[in-house]
């Protein structure tokens, strides 16, 4: 198979994991991969070891420039001259993002997939003194669910969500040698208590919650307690901030803590990596949602709730072998994640894409 994935810049999201992660799933079993990326000013965060293309203003290949900067609207150009000059050369393409699946749409002459790893009209509210750009934006996204692309989901959530309609699901993936558990030995109440959240700047991530319990915990006296920080800094003093870059130091972190905080405001029946990367660590949780997290294996919180994220790890703190229970329970829903699995299981869609078009 020659599989085409157009991807805007090569950050630090999920959504950009799980795409680099089943591309070189794919190439290693003998598929043809292309990664295709219109931005040059992203080093590539995640390895890549299939078949990787930077694109100039002609949509033809050359080499990653940190120096060429163009629009969003301009990177789009690229896109659709290339899938133009190149689209014969694709069993299919594999749309990801809302904006990218436009470029694909008028330039491919082929039915594609667009694998829906969110609802993204929801992710631009937070635009809120730009009107023109948040209105445009959330149209944008919302319209893309309607155009003729054979829709995968990755979560069970998205078959039938708002106007997200599809019939099949894959989950993103997990490297199980990388994310593996360890033993928690009992910790007593007056141990130092270790509290971990994935600092993000979104409102909807839920990291100021993370930062006003503390503010409670430390307010009732609770002076043995750590917060330790992944990737940016909440508003809470005494934090401790680390930059676990790479996936193997990203999972030392999890497994340095106590229990990890993971408390987001939408989509909450969606898969969020955090979640079964902590679960794979055997780390214990507080959250609000996300699959497959159940009052059986971690703490559940309601939304904006700070009150509550204190009274939770109070209780951890008071009872932490219950926290390992939960935990141990959780790690048994994890070894469905696995990258093989999962990448054959969207080859098998691909395929039947293939024998629809014939």
């Amino acid at each position: 198979m020659n599989i085409l994935v157009p991807i805007i810049s090569l950050g630090k999201s999920g959504g950009i994991k799980v795409l680099s992660k089943l591309s070189n799933t794919w190439d290693m079993q003998q598929h043809h991969v292309t990664i295709v990326v219109t931005d040059h000013t992203y080093t590539p965060y995640y390895d890549i070891t299939c078949r990787l293309v930077f694109l100039d203003d002609q949509g033809d290949e050359v080499q990653r420039n940190s120096s060429l900067k163009y629009s969003m609207f301009k990177q789009l150009q690229h896109l659709y001259k290339y899938i133009k000059k190149n689209d014969h050369l694709y069993d299919v393409i594999i749309a990801n993002y809302n904006l990218t699946t436009y470029p694909i749409f008028f330039a491919s002459k082929h039915r594609n997939i667009y694998y829906i790893q969110a609802y993204e009209p929801e992710f631009y509210v937070e635009y809120k003194n730009q009107f023109i750009k948040k209105y445009l934006s959330m149209f944008l996204a919302w319209f893309s669910y309607f155009l003729p692309f054979r829709r995968v989901v990755n979560s069970n959530m998205y078959l039938s969500y708002k106007n997200i309609r599809a019939k099949e699901v894959i989950f993103p993936g997990i490297d199980l040698n990388v994310f593996y558990a360890r033993q928690r030995p009992y910790k007593a109440p007056d141990e130092t208590f270790v509290i971990g959240c994935i600092g993000r700047h979104e409102e909807w991530k839920g990291s100021k919650d993370v930062a006003l319990a503390m503010q409670l915990l430390k307010q009732r006296g609770y002076n043995n307690i750590e917060l330790k920080v992944a990737f940016n800094p909440v508003d809470y003093d005494g934090q401790i901030v680390v930059k676990p870059d790479g996936e193997h130091n990203l999972a030392d972190y999890y497994r340095s803590l106590d229990v990890l905080v993971t408390p987001g405001h939408i989509q909450l029946d969606a898969i969020h990596y955090p979640v079964i990367e902590a679960m794979a660590t055997k780390t214990p949780l507080i959250t609000t949602g996300y699959y497959p997290s159940s009052p059986n294996n971690c703490y559940l919180v309601p939304v904006r709730s700070p009150e509550h994220i204190a009274d939770t790890v109070i209780s951890i703190m008071n009872d932490y072998q219950q926290a390992i229970n939960k935990a141990e329970i959780a790690y048994q829903h994890i070894h469905s994640f696995s990258w093989d699995h999962l990448s054959q299981q969207f080859i098998d869609i691909i395929q039947d894409v293939q024998v629809s078009r014939d």
